[in-house]
């Protein structure tokens, strides 16, 4: 049983590496990412304890039209920020317009991204989702045209109204990410 785990294990990885460094020009990909976020409350928790920063992981999938485009959809767990000992779990299912940047063939790509999605947030007996929007900006190296690993910063931003205020909040995530093309 080891054996064959460990041959197939060998053989996935030989598949994505056994292509030049430079990335697919179109296609299906799916990845992961896995970083640290942090709520940003524009003073809606003011005079409050809170803990705003968390770790937080997600999943993605999109397709790369071509070399300078694709689009990705997402889901991202930003983790649990806490108001006065009470967590409140924030998550996002978004979708993303990505423009790459490729340089030349050296595998290195520059991409930033403009999304939309709902944003849930939940505290124990309650929840509420809204609209939000998002900006980002990567990195990442293709080590083979099917596997390559990146780091993004990314920001998802709403309107808050609360007792006749407004409030921009927003989570901010920097993740580190590894994605498979097909």
């Amino acid at each position: 049983m080891i054996r064959q785990i460990l041959l197939t294990t060998l053989l996935v990885l030989s598949w994505c590496v056994a292509d030049a460094a430079a990335p697919a020009e179109r296609g299906a990909y799916v990845g992961g990412a896995f970083g640290s976020t942090t709520l940003e409350d524009d003073g809606l928790f003011s005079g409050l304890s809170y803990d705003d920063t968390d770790s937080g992981f997600g999943i993605f999938g999109g397709y790369k039209f071509f070399k300078h485009l694709a689009v990705e959809g997402r889901y991202t767990d930003f983790g649990t920020f806490t108001v006065e000992g009470l967590g409140i779990d924030a998550s996002v299912v978004s979708v993303h317009v990505m423009g790459i940047i490729p340089f030349a063939e050296s595998g290195w790509e520059l991409f930033g991204q403009l999304g939309l999605g709902t944003i849930d947030l939940s505290i124990p007996g309650d929840s509420t989702s809204e609209t939000v929007g998002s900006a980002g900006l990567g990195v990442r190296y293709s080590y083979s045209r099917n596997f390559s690993l990146g780091i993004q910063t990314d920001a998802y931003a709403y309107e808050e109204v609360d007792f006749g205020s407004t409030y921009d909040v927003g989570v901010v995530q920097t993740a580190v990410t590894v994605r498979l093309s097909f």
